[in-house]
């Protein structure tokens, strides 16, 4: 057990603290750049980009802990669904975190290898079927009443889909680029 602690654990300093609180406010901040692609039912959202760059620094143990504190900072802001506390949705936002450090924690991408384009694509892949196709769906289901049916094809949920291929592009742009910055690389990488 304490082999996978030490493993997933990032060590806690004052500048991986700061560090993270910055890449929640640049989530918060993005989060509100979004792009309509069907007006009021389907919209695109870079906010990926700083959850990743989180997964990366943070990992799977610290990650989930950071993407509640942001959820209830979108809550507390008046940014959240009806600016109310709904525990199935920081629930949700712990697994996303889970996942991306899971997956981004201390591994080392480069854009020239076929592998890590697979590994990746995987992991947006297992990403967006836990929180934009079953879970969310789910949850927007049991709390709003809207069936699933809905939700996929009268909101265009099912466009989302068109979304992998532009987290792959971005993610495999910026997070090797991001590991050869020294400063940031010991974060990522360690």
């Amino acid at each position: 057990m304490q082999k996978i602690v030490n493993k997933y654990l990032p060590k806690a300093s004052t500048r991986l603290t700061v560090a993270l609180a910055m890449l929640m406010a640049l989530k918060f901040i993005i989060e509100k750049l979004s792009i309509w692609i069907i007006p009021g039912n389907l919209k695109l959202t870079f906010s990926f980009i700083p959850d990743t760059i989180i997964g990366a620094i943070a990992g799977p143990i610290v990650s989930p802990i950071v993407f509640i504190l942001s959820d209830f900072l979108k809550i507390v802001t008046g940014d959240g669904a009806g600016s109310s506390f709904i525990w199935g949705f920081s629930l949700l936002q712990a697994l996303l975190g889970f996942l991306y450090g899971l997956f981004f924690y201390k591994k080392k991408l480069d854009p020239k290898n076929v592998r890590d384009w697979i590994y990746t694509s995987l992991a947006i892949i297992v990403i967006m079927l836990a929180g934009t196709f079953i879970f969310t769906p789910l949850l927007v289901k049991i709390y709003y009443g809207v069936s699933f049916k809905v939700q996929y094809f009268v909101q265009g949920r099912i466009f989302k889909i068109l979304e992998i291929p532009i987290r792959l592009a971005i993610t495999m742009a910026l997070i090797p680029a991001l590991q050869r910055i020294p400063m940031i690389r010991k974060y990522i990488l360690k």
